[in-house]
């Protein structure tokens, strides 16, 4: 193919590319939204915002004829990124997902990128911190936008830490995909830097796994109080502040370890105790954190733990004076 019918030919399709550079990114979306859950947990993933590209006329045709020329046989097939995407997360322990989702899609096929594991076998101490890239081929039957995509377009996926981003940005554009070769120095220093980012990367994720263990409890009494609170207070228009709630679960949390969920849930059954949530009704304009989920838990404590909760108390004590009055408890912090 010469160089005129390979420029025609890309001219022609390269919206099929864009449509299914979008295509691809749409989906693995959706699968990292679906795991996360909401909006917000999404955040927690990806620290970029994910991006699309097709190649521009001129930069394709430098590649297949020009920096490449001997490379090919049949540039126009084998050059397989003239679509792309990138998602960038923050941990490798991330990357596990995206793959799954990358790998299980019945949208497409995929097989590794071959550039790019011939850029990690030109020198391996650069690419030990490896990023993960893919190439996701369309299956037959796929539409998008109206378009129709042909089986066999090829998309590179390209999935990256934070870390792994930086060094990648440099390191491969400047030293694997430049135009002048980097000095035996230049290379050790990069080197040294992507191990001191797999340093930090493997702390990072260890930092995280600990984090999440000891939040275990916390969360299983968070999800508790937000049901009870959803089912009990229905009619009340409950804060949505999950900082706060986190703040006092935290506070209290010494406390939390002497009880259970099951004995919180036995205090909300308990006959002697169904006045509560009308009491709560009652006093909603007197203070905010009557309307925060965490407010039957307040008063369960203040049961369970009377003689000491105050000294555990994370908000104001006039909150807790109204709990106090409300289950008829003498408040220890002033003897009456």
């Amino acid at each position: 193919m010469n160089r005129e019918d390979f420029i025609n030919l890309y001219e022609a399709e390269r919206p099929m590319y864009e449509a299914w550079a979008d295509f691809v990114l749409n989906e693995i979306n959706s699968g990292i939204l679906s795991h996360a859950g909401s909006p917000v947990a999404y955040l927690e993933w990806v620290k970029i915002p994910p991006s699309q590209r097709v190649k521009q006329v001129d930069s394709l045709v430098s590649k297949a004829f020009v920096r490449k020329r001997n490379k090919y046989k049949d540039p126009y097939k084998e050059i397989t990124d003239k679509a792309g995407i990138r998602f960038v997360v923050l941990l490798t322990s991330q990357l596990a997902l995206l793959s799954d989702i990358v790998q299980g899609s019945v949208n497409w096929t995929y097989s590794k990128d071959k550039e790019f594991d011939e850029w990690k076998d030109d020198d391996p101490r650069m690419f030990d911190y490896q990023s993960v890239h893919y190439i996701v081929y369309a299956t037959e039957g796929v539409t998008h936008k109206g378009i129709k995509i042909k089986a066999g377009t090829p998309c590179e996926v390209q999935l990256r830490t934070l870390l792994q981003h930086a060094y990648a940005e440099l390191a491969h554009d400047t030293i694997y995909k430049g135009n002048i070769g980097a000095s035996p120095e230049v290379r050790r220093t990069f080197a040294k830097s992507m191990a001191l980012m797999e340093t930090t990367d493997d702390l990072l994720c260890t930092a995280k796994d600990a984090l999440e263990s000891a939040t275990v409890d916390i969360n299983a009494w968070k999800n508790v109080i937000n049901q009870e609170a959803q089912e009990r207070l229905s009619d009340i228009q409950l804060v949505d502040d999950g900082k706060s709630t986190d703040h006092v679960l935290s506070s209290l949390n010494e406390s939390l370890q002497k009880t259970s969920t099951e004995e919180f849930q036995a205090f909300l059954e308990d006959p002697k105790y169904s006045y509560v949530c009308d009491r709560i009704r009652n006093r909603q304009k007197e203070a905010v954190e009557f309307r925060h989920s965490f407010v039957l838990l307040m008063y369960f404590l203040s049961k369970r733990f009377r003689a000491t909760l105050h000294r555990r108390w994370p908000l104001d004590i006039e909150v807790l004076e109204g709990v106090y009055s409300d289950l008829g408890l003498v408040k220890p912090w002033t003897g009456t």
